[in-house]
């Protein structure tokens, strides 16, 4: 029955909630809902929408995205009794759902579809307005969903990643369109809040301070992003506010952001706003900060936005132990160079750095006009990783960005960098982003978008084959390539596989996909023990796939002498057909940053001809 599973998990002797006798009779759509602060073991929000005569129920670890490219995680629980539309108060410890909660919003809803995989519907509440769509989610468990805002609105995600900006050295400024702020000589970090969650980072690595695990909680469902400085006992002074629920706040004046900390609850055990005092009061407010052993005061004009990484005299460090710029404006800057990345080889961020220089002159002709796709390890490669598409909120200015489409994406565009410099590659570095992907097209110079230029035929060992079963293949591909008068050229994955590129000249965007699907199919039809060309895992066994789908202009492929974020510190390698057909181990093909540059300086770049050599017409293969 609707209710069973409810009130199975619950003791009417020791929750205050409500446990009806009997399961409700009516059916069809309901109309009213309730979004309750749920303060369990972990701060959650459930939503419960009115069906069948009970509230079907998710719990939204983070809360209800408030813009259309922000995915959230819903858990599907049991069905709750109608009398949870006005159910507030304490839950024993121990008991299920212990915690503390309380109503966050509640009021009608419209249904646009309920089906066992889908549920689109638009809240009318007070806080909750808008429309969303649950959708159920085969990739996580069993009752896992993914919640999306589907309707406009003008709020933005909160930016993964920025950085503080300078105060720049100076004398105390007098006048009232000044304000003072008192600096705690603490270590600089930015905070994020989202969905009662809190990320410290500082030069753009994640730290964890035990002392401000209460700090997200306590703020509920706001969303902001602030600049502190942390001090060695783990209390935070807040000193700058960048984001808040939706709206960069970067662009306005200082006093105006300072107001909208003060209207905050961010008074805790161990953060609290730092001190600001009027212009006016400049030499006594620094004469009873440096009577209190304190380094000094950062000056900020009234009228001052929020410059990330850059010092601008509109800030101005007074007194001792002014920070100064650790890197000229426009520079790349590593941080934490003795991070270990890649924990089984002892590589560090230093190490990855060096690597990419050092390949710069090979690589870069290969990414340029090409828009990139990074995926990032900030925790190195045995921890989790992250695909990033869009850095608009981030990336440096001297970093070229291209608005382009992504189709089946979190959104309908994004703004990718264009790596075309070695400094653009010691920028990528110092993410972490020890991939780089990329399109099979580029680019113009204002940003229109050519044909593809490439064909790539990725040849994939399906379970019991390796990389020297690719390369038989390779070798057949070449035959099959050669009854066109087309010349191919190889190139490590950097993985266990093996690619194939072409330098082509076409009229339509989808002939390059259409001919690869072509030859793979040949070669399956000639060689079907060896060779597959279907996706499927089950028919790939004992054989190599060879993907054509990698042509398709939505997808990308692992760039030319760009790292794996494998155990070791593989890299994507060109190689020659002679150690292509002579391969008979898969340690022949795998090349780490330590064997590339013996290798430059032996063959140079063995891809060259892609970038110089003319551009093969496709012939149509039937």
């Amino acid at each position: 029955m609707p209710l069973d599973e409810y009130r199975r998990k619950r003791d009417r002797g020791r929750t205050p909630e409500p446990i009806p006798d009997t399961d409700p009779e009516r059916s069809g759509p309901g109309e009213r809902f309730v979004i309750q602060e749920h303060h369990a073991r972990a701060l959650h929000w459930d939503l419960r929408l009115e069906r069948d005569g009970v509230l079907a129920s998710w719990a939204v670890p983070k809360g209800l995205p408030v813009d259309t490219e922000t995915l959230r995680l819903a858990v599907r629980t049991e069905d709750h009794p109608m009398e949870y539309l006005e159910f507030s108060g304490e839950i024993p410890a121990g008991e299920y759902g212990g915690g503390r909660m309380a109503i966050w919003d509640t009021g009608t809803y419209e249904t646009s579809k309920w089906s066992a995989r889908e549920v689109a519907f638009t809240l009318h509440g007070e806080r909750a307005r808008g429309s969303y769509v649950l959708v159920r989610s085969d990739q996580q468990r069993r009752d896992g969903w993914l919640l999306k805002r589907t309707d406009r609105t003008d709020r933005s995600p909160l930016p993964r990643e920025t950085s503080p900006m300078i105060a720049a050295p100076g004398e105390l400024p007098t006048g009232d369109d000044w304000l003072l702020q008192v600096r705690f000589g603490g270590r600089r970090v930015l905070v994020a809040v989202d969905g009662g969650r809190t990320v410290v980072t500082h030069e753009g690595d994640e730290i964890t301070v035990k002392t401000l695990e209460g700090l997200g909680p306590s703020l509920g469902a706001t969303t902001l992003l602030l600049d502190a400085e942390l001090t060695g006992s783990g209390e935070l002074w807040i000193s700058d506010l960048l984001f808040l629920d939706g709206h960069d706040t970067a662009a306005v004046g200082f006093a105006q952001r300072h107001r909208l900390l003060e209207g905050l609850p961010l008074a805790g055990a161990h953060w609290r706003l730092a001190p600001v005092y009027p212009g006016d009061t400049g030499p006594a407010v620094l004469d009873a900060v440096r009577g209190q052993g304190l380094p000094g005061l950062t000056a900020k004009r009234a009228d001052s936005p929020y410059l990330p990484g850059r010092a601008d005299p509109s800030w101005i460090a007074v007194g001792e132990a002014a920070p100064a710029p650790a890197t000229p404006p426009g520079r790349a800057r590593l941080t934490n160079p003795r991070k270990v990345l890649y924990p089984l080889t002892g590589t560090t961020k230093s190490d990855v750095l060096a690597h990419y220089r050092a390949v710069a002159p090979v690589m870069l002709p290969h990414l340029a006009g090409r828009p990139v796709t990074m995926v990032r390890w900030p925790d190195g490669v045995e921890k989790p990783s992250f695909f990033e598409k869009d850095v608009s909120r981030h990336a440096p200015s001297w970093i070229r960005t291209e608005r382009v489409g992504t189709p089946g994406g979190r959104s309908e565009s994004a703004d990718f960098p264009l790596i075309e410099s070695e400094e653009g590659l010691a920028w990528a570095a110092n993410l972490a982003a020890l991939e780089l992907h990329v399109p099979q097209w580029t680019v113009g110079p204002r940003g229109g978008r050519h044909l593809p230029d490439l064909v790539v035929f990725d040849l994939d060992p399906g379970e019991g084959t390796t990389v020297v079963d690719c390369c038989r293949v390779a070798e057949a591909i070449v035959d099959v390539l050669a009854e066109d008068g087309l010349v191919g050229y190889p190139r490590t994955s950097g993985g266990k596989g093996l690619q194939l590129y072409l330098p082509v000249s076409v009229t339509r965007a989808e002939q390059t996909i259409e001919f690869a699907r072509e030859v793979a199919e040949t070669l399956a039809e000639r060689s079907p023990r060896t060779v597959t060309s279907v996706m499927a895992k089950a028919r790939r066994r004992g054989k190599v796939f060879v993907d054509w789908s990698q042509n398709n202009t939505a997808k990308t492929t692992i760039a030319s002498y760009s790292l794996r974020g494998r155990a070791r510190p593989t890299v994507a390698t060109p190689v020659t057909w002679d150690e292509v057909r002579a391969c008979r181990k898969p340690e022949q093909l795998t090349f780490t940053l330590d064997d590339l540059p013996a290798r430059l300086d032996e063959y140079g770049d063995l891809l060259e001809p892609l970038l110089f050599t003319d551009r093969q017409r496709l012939p149509r293969r039937g």
